[in-house]
Formats: structure tokens, C-alpha cells, sequence
């Protein structure tokens, strides 16, 4: 059935308005107002099929639930909690009266980002990136100038350890093999249990040696497991099949071997060192980002299986910021672990690269800018842990990220710092003086302009 439109209720008519109660300067209202909602609408319209059945939600209710969340790093319950508490969420999402009932079940954002998948999230990147030319935030010419890195998402998976992985492998398949109705002699789990706990007991005691007997028997248990299930492959469940796959990797892989699994739930998840002192591995996917030089607008965020080099994913990510920016782009800024490999029509810049002219090694120092961005990526957003199933729920968990994180760039440029400094010098410094125009002009030079060469405030008043 197709989404339903926002009703309001007749018996809120003679009810005060939101928009005429809020305050019209607020960012959030500002930015409700430069997105093109009708365009979003339009977009994911043919995602839904005529015919009887539940209407789903209305597409700018569940596309603002999942913007606010991802914006201000909530999970999907406590953004519909806060959606009711805040008069200003339910405005960006399209309310003109205040409602007083939840918008939706939490479930059914799970249902949404399913629906969307991986080209609708991408179609809402496009509309960040939109909406900061609109707003002035990023301009044409700087989306042709870009700096590309890569980092590792976490998945929300415990810490590996072969004895949890087992027990927990005889527990995922006894369960199934139960519904599908197979007989089973033994099911090894209350043994099981018994010798995990005499494992991590005796690992913490550092008796190294003495751990590997009740780890060969967990061992001993699964394999004897999967071979009274052999006679009952053909009527197995393929969930069950699945299971008994993984508990074989598990009982076969090695401290040596790749692609190892690391969770029984998400076997895709890859073990990638990053160097770090305080977090030597990390388990998850690693992505790939690529954003504008001087705002920092995501153009593209990719997310990859296993471990490859970071310069076989540049061409792919180029292309992806080209289509979502919509413009070409000239020059990319990247770090020692893309040496090597170049792409068609842009000039890549590699740190620490000798024979570059004093211009480029001073474009190059901006390679540094995608740190921090990343750090409020993890911080701020919701890049630090992935909670969505599978490798297309990375993909659309990393570029909802990208999408959170261009809308509060946006904000930021939408909120008045400079309104009430302004304000303040007009009432108290200089009243009625004629350089109130020439100070307010210099303040907002050095207020964008912090970081520029001196020579630009010496030619303002060269010229005034």
C-alpha cells in the first residue's frame, strides 16, 4: 500500500500552531525548510505497491526519524521518545500541532532502512549535498577537491574467544534442530556450559595448559553434533545448514588462517589491525570516505568486506562522490596507504611525496582535516559500533552516517553565532557611529578568514 500523507487532526484546528509558537531562526526549522521534501516523496513513492494491507508511514515522518537519529547518535527507540518530548523534531518532520502519542513503533525504522536499502540511503546523501549548496555551506568548486581515508567500522560483536564461539555455535544449532522437529541424542548444552566456565576460569588464572582440556572437550561436543546431524541434511532448515557450516569453519580454522570467524551471527566480520596502541584490532568492516577539502562534506562513504588495500578502493569511491556531488573531481588527498594507484582525470596527492611545488605541499597539509571529521563520525554520529545485520546493513549504516554528518555541518552554518556579537557592538561600542558598517564588515573577514594568509585583511583596508 502506498505511504499516507501527514493528517492533522480536525479536533487540533482551533489549537495553537508550532509554527507560530517556535522560534522561525531555529536551525532545525531553517533546515526543514531547504529540504526538498516533495523531491524525497517522488523518489521513494515507487518503492511501494498499490493494494489492501497497513499504509506505511509517511516518507518525511520516517526519513526525519532516521536523520534526527543518526544526527544526534540515538538508538531507534529513544528517537521516538525524543520525537515526542521535542516540539522542534516533530516541526523538522512536518507536525504543525503538538502531539502528545509516539509516530511509530521503533520496529518499523528497521522495516524503512530495509525498504530504502542501499540506493535510497545514497539518494539521501544526494540530498545532503544538495542542501548544502543551497545553504552556502560547501560551494561548487570546492567538491572538486577532495581528501580520501579510510577507517574501520566496529561491528556489534563481542571479543572472539574459540571456547564462547563453540558454545555458542552448539546453542545456535540445537536450537533450530529442535523446531524443525529432528530427534536428537545429546544436546550438549548444559555440559557445555559447564566447560566454558572451567575455560574462562582457568584463562584467568593464567594456567594456559591446563584451559585446553575443557576447550577439547567443547570441541569434542560439537563435532560429535554435527556428525548425528549428517543423516538429516536433506530436510534441514536453511538457517540450520547455515549454522552447521559456521560450527564446521569453527572447529577447522587455525590461530593462522584468514578470513577466521569471529562471530557466529555476523561470520562476515573481519579482524583489521589499524595500529592503534590503545585498540591494537578491531573487528568490523573498513570504509572508505571521501569529503570536501576545506567543510569537510561527505561525497561518498563505502563500506568493504576483509582487509583490501586502501588504493583499490579509491576509483570506486571517486566515482560515487562524482555521481552523488555531481561534479568532477580534479584533486584528492591522501595518505601513504594509497601509493601506487592513480585514477583517470584527477591528480592524486600522497603524503610526505617529494618534487611537489611549495602550492601543492601547502594543499597537501589539509590531509590532516580528515582526522578529526572521522573522530566526530565515531564520537558524534554513529560510526563507532554498526548494530545492523549483514553487509548491506553496513553499507546503509555508513552512509547514513555520511548523511548525518553533512546535516550537522549544515547546521552549524545555519546557527547565528555572529547575530548577538553584532547586535552587542551596535548598542554598546559605538553607538550611532558610521564604522559600524566598516567594524561588522572586518569581524566577519576575520571570522571566515581565520585561517587565511594576512595579505586579505591588508587589502580590505586598502580598499576602504
Amino acid at each position: 500500500m502506498k505511504p499516507r500523507s501527514i493528517v492533522q487532526d480536525q479536533n487540533l484546528l482551533f489549537n495553537s500552531r508550532l509554527s507560530v509558537q517556535l522560534n522561525p531562526k531555529h536551525e532545525l526549522l531553517r533546515l526543514a525548510g531547504v529540504i526538498d521534501w516533495q523531491q524525497l516523496e517522488t523518489e521513494f513513492l515507487p518503492l511501494f505497491s498499490e493494494g489492501a494491507g497497513h499504509p506505511p508511514l509517511p516518507i518525511r515522518l520516517a526519513c526525519g526519524l532516521m536523520i534526527l537519529q543518526h544526527m544526534f547518535n540515538v538508538s531507534d527507540e529513544r528517537v521516538v521518545e525524543a520525537w515526542v518530548e521535542n516540539p522542534y523534531w516533530q516541526a523538522f518532520c512536518g507536525y504543525d500541532f503538538l502531539q502528545w502519542e509516539f509516530p511509530a513503533h521503533p520496529t518499523s525504522l528497521t522495516r524503512w532502512r530495509n525498504r530504502l536499502g542501499t540506493q535510497g540511503v545514497e539518494k539521501l546523501l544526494q540530498l545532503s549535498i544538495s542542501v548544502a549548496l543551497r545553504t552556502k555551506t560547501v560551494t561548487p568548486t570546492e567538491l572538486s577537491k577532495v581528501i580520501s581515508d579510510t577507517t574501520v567500522m566496529p561491528k556489534a560483536v563481542t571479543h572472539p574467544v574459540d571456547a564462547k564461539l563453540i558454545r555458542r555455535s552448539i546453542e545456535r544449532i540445537v536450537r533450530p534442530a529442535k523446531a524443525a522437529g529432528i530427534h536428537l541424542k545429546r544436546t550438549f548444552e548444559r555440559v557445555a556450559t559447564w566447560a566454558l566456565k572451567d575455560y574462562l576460569r582457568l584463562m584467568h588464572g593464567k594456567k594456559i595448559r591446563k584451559a585446553q582440556k575443557p576447550l577439547k572437550k567443547l570441541r569434542r561436543y560439537l563435532g560429535k553434533l554435527l556428525k548425528e546431524l549428517d543423516p538429516h541434511l536433506e530436510k534441514c532448515p536453511q538457517p540450520l545448514l547455515r549454522d552447521m557450516v559456521i560450527g564446521a569453519k569453527l572447529l577447522l580454522q587455525t590461530k593462522e588462517d584468514k578470513n577466521k570467524i569471529y562471530s557466529c551471527h555476523e561470520p562476515q566480520v573481519s579482524c583489521i589491525a589499524k595500529g592503534k596502541a590503545h585498540k591494537p584490532y578491531e573487528f568490523g568492516s573498513k570504509a572508505n570516505i571521501i569529503l570536501t577539502e576545506q567543510k569537510g562534506i561527505v561525497l561518498s562513504m563505502t563500506t568493504h568486506l576483509g582487509n583490501p588495500y586502501d588504493g583499490h578502493l579509491l576509483a570506486q569511491s571517486k566515482r560515487n562522490a562524482e555521481i552523488n556531488g555531481r561534479t568532477a573531481i580534479k584533486r584528492i588527498l591522501v595518505d601513504r596507504g594509497f601509493r601506487g594507484h592513480e585514477v583517470e582525470a584527477a591528480e592524486v596527492l600522497v603524503s610526505y611525496r617529494k618534487g611537489l611545488s611549495k602550492h601543492l605541499k601547502r594543499a597537501l597539509r589539509r590531509r590532516q582535516a580528515i582526522e578529526p571529521w572521522i573522530g566526530h563520525m565515531k564520537q558524534d554520529g554513529k560510526l563507532g559500533r554498526c548494530y545492523l545485520k549483514g553487509v548491506v546493513g553496513d553499507q546503509i549504516h555508513a552512509t547514513l552516517v555520511a548523511v548525518a554528518h553533512n546535516f550537522r555541518t549544515i547546521l552549524r552554518k545555519l546557527r547565528l553565532f555572529c547575530v548577538k556579537i553584532f547586535g552587542w557592538i551596535r548598542r554598546v561600542l559605538l553607538p550611532g557611529s558610521e564604522k559600524i558598517e566598516l567594524l561588522t564588515r572586518l569581524c566577519t573577514i576575520l571570522w571566515r578568514h581565520l585561517r587565511e594568509s594576512r595579505w586579505q585583511i591588508c587589502y580590505f583596508f586598502a580598499h576602504e
